[in-house]
């Protein structure tokens, strides 16, 4: 199987992505489908990350409810 340079491209990105900034990291992983951005982490990885991002916000303002 001849080395395309599709081929070329995808090794390529692998060997130099971690050189980009954050900056470029997260611009060259935006066309990805959420999915895609977290196939690699685990279910802990994802909720710590969530946990993190949800720490020190208050819940939602709840709605009163109708009295009947």
């Amino acid at each position: 199987m001849p080395f395309t340079m599709e081929d070329f491209q995808r090794q390529y990105v692998k060997e130099h992505f971690s050189q980009l900034t954050p900056e470029e990291q997260r611009e060259a992983l935006q066309g990805l489908p959420p999915e895609q951005r977290m196939a690699g982490l685990s279910p802990q990885q994802i909720r710590q990350y969530l946990d993190r991002l949800t720490a020190g916000r208050p819940g939602a303002p709840r709605k009163p409810r109708r009295k009947k």
